[in-house]
């Protein structure tokens, strides 16, 4: 999955009502399939509400696979599933815990993606929840999607299709022919147990090529020795370079262990904000004025090492004119920007020991887990 191919369309996706009407409307005009695979997928109104409209497109004679992760769906009950499939949606879950078919016990299905009738799909971060969906109580979290149209479509639907039934190799390689698209699509993948680490080549390559500016959106965010080295260089050629974080997370551990690294980035003129709106989850990067990544990838050892990640790499200036627009937006009205001097006045002691004791901690998991990476 290394070319890039032309595209019919890709349109950016917001996480709340627009990607979850986005999703209801595709669903509904579906004639032949539907593939949907995700980390995770809740019993609540959101999961129940996407289940109603897989039923009434399987009462129209269309078939349907679901593969959600076993962790992060852990919620569905066998009994779940069961009524599930007893409505025609054929759902199963990815990797359960000690199962003999697991290759590797830490390997989880972390990509989000939808593929209807080969034709159309979306392609990033968004799980099948509430809290992405929003709800009286909580604002959607933040993250995004790519809604794609054309023949690059039939590429993701081999993909899903492999894994959901398993298959080690595809028997045929689908042939994308729109020679007429104007918007450059590619799709990479990690998948450290299969020998793939493409997104993370890819995000090193863009740090390392960019001439102008880098923004970096990431939920969690703990970049190795290599990339930070690569990130001191491209500010040493006079790139620009912002990374949104989350003011409010869902993981206090890496939280915490990402705070570790905000003296560096301030020490080297990299400048930080903080998503405070809602809880952040997106993952994606804008580099110079032309090329984007937008995906389920974190850049941290869990995405690198122990998922299955997807990634859809844009390049078209439109599409990036877009996206920053909605990044200028963000930062003026939801983000604070954190100077050497207001993280020196709210980082206490205590604190700065807390941070320290995470990130080492995580790293020294990894160290024995994953030997020989740093």
């Amino acid at each position: 999955m290394s070319r890039y191919y032309p595209a019919e369309s890709a349109k950016l996706v917001f996480s709340g009502n627009d990607y979850f009407d986005i999703l209801e409307n595709i669903i509904n005009e579906a004639k032949e399939t539907i593939h949907i695979q995700t980390y995770i997928f809740e019993k609540d109104e959101t999961g129940r509400t996407v289940i109603a409209s897989l039923q009434k497109a399987f009462s129209r004679g269309v078939q349907i696979f679901v593969l959600a992760d076993a962790y992060g769906s852990k919620s569905l009950t066998k009994k779940d599933i069961e009524g599930i499939n007893a409505n025609g949606i054929h759902f199963r879950l990815f990797s359960p815990f000690f199962s003999s078919e697991s290759i590797y016990m830490g390997r989880r299905l972390h990509h989000k993606i939808v593929v209807i009738d080969k034709k159309v799909a979306l392609v990033g971060g968004i799980n099948i929840a509430d809290k992405y969906h929003g709800s009286r109580t909580e604002t959607a979290w933040l993250d995004y999607a790519v809604l794609l149209k054309g023949s690059i479509c039939e590429q993701l639907n081999t993909l899903c299709d492999d894994l959901y039934k398993k298959k080690k190799r595809s028997a045929t390689n689908p042939k994308l022919d729109n020679s007429n698209g104007q918007t450059l699509i590619r799709l990479t993948r990690n998948d450290w147990v299969k020998g793939k680490n493409e997104i993370h080549k890819n995000y090193l390559n863009a740090v390392k090529e960019a001439n102008e500016s880098l923004i970096f959106i990431a939920s969690y965010f703990l970049p190795g020795y290599r990339f930070r080295k690569a990130l001191k260089k491209a500010r040493r050629r006079g790139v620009s370079i912002t990374i949104i974080l989350a003011g409010k997370s869902d993981m206090p551990f890496l939280f915490y262990a990402e705070k570790y690294l905000y003296p560096f980035f301030l020490q080297h003129g990299i400048k930080i904000l903080e998503w405070r709106d809602s809880v952040m989850h997106a993952k994606a990067v804008i580099a110079d004025h032309e090329w984007c990544t937008i995906g389920s990838y974190n850049l941290n050892p869990v995405s690198q090492y122990l998922s299955i990640e997807l990634n859809v790499e844009i390049k078209d200036q439109h599409f990036s004119d877009v996206f920053r627009k909605h990044i200028r937006e963000i930062l003026d009205k939801s983000c604070a920007e954190i100077t050497q001097e207001k993280h020196g006045r709210s980082s206490s002691v205590w604190s700065k020991i807390r941070n320290a004791i995470m990130y080492h901690f995580f790293k020294f998991i990894f160290l024995i887990f994953i030997p020989g990476k740093k």
